[in-house]
């Protein structure tokens, strides 16, 4: 059992934990998606604060007591839908060959973050205010941030073994901050709409990154 909000105002009450979206028939797929897309709509028009559940199953076409077979919480809907969101964010640069140098990785990398930052824009202004007014949430986006950091210097510490990245390098921090580099930038031009190029955006941004890392093309040392 989980405590959740009451369908009409919000309060806590006693629900049973959804099922998993994996043992869904393909009608209850449907349902679900229909209420992460309502979901969505209704944190990017309300912010995270003033969405309520009710609101979700409305603007999906369904009960409210529909909501709970498949998430327990509004919480849990928006973990959901971040999760999904950081998998187009994060994904991997299919587009380059595997053995394509790190610089290349890089730039690639930063230009499939900044499109789907620039996509997807509501959608990280109600993360910021998530992070901002629910203690809940704010924890939802420090692990988050660890996990995907810790992807940052896995990857890395690759480069650093092969000899691309001087051993001297701290790879934690440099993760940390160059990755906090990068998302406040996009932050800063996709959500508060300050002026940029995007190929500028990501060519000086790609460069920042080879600077900070002193990341050599080869291991010979010929600079990135």
């Amino acid at each position: 059992m989980t405590s959740t909000e009451d369908p009409q105002g919000d309060s806590p009450r006693r629900t049973p934990v959804p099922a998993p979206a994996t043992n869904l028939t393909a009608r209850g797929q449907r349902t679900r998606r229909a209420l992460l897309d309502a979901g969505r709509t209704v944190f990017e028009r309300d912010g995270y604060h003033d969405a309520r559940i009710v609101d979700v199953a409305a603007e999906a076409g369904c009960a409210v007591g529909s909501f709970y077979t498949y998430f327990s919480s509004k919480e849990e809907l928006f973990k959901v839908l971040l999760i999904e969101l950081e998998g187009e964010v994060y994904r991997e640069p299919a587009r380059l060959p595997v053995d394509a140098p790190p610089i290349d990785r890089l730039r690639e990398t930063n230009r499939l973050y900044f499109e789907s930052f620039r996509r997807n824009s509501a959608f990280w202004a109600v993360v910021e205010e998530a992070g901002l007014q629910s203690k809940e949430a704010r924890q939802l986006l420090t692990d988050r941030h660890h996990y995907y950091r810790s992807r940052t210097e896995r990857a890395l510490a690759l480069w650093q073994a092969q000899g691309l990245i001087p051993a001297h390098i701290n790879l934690g921090f440099a993760a940390t901050a160059l990755g906090a580099m990068t998302e406040r930038c996009a932050y800063l031009w996709f959500v508060l709409g300050e002026s940029i190029d995007l190929d500028e955006a990501v060519e000086e941004i790609t460069r920042l990154w080879a600077d900070a890392l002193k990341l050599d093309a080869d291991p010979g040392g010929r600079s990135a």
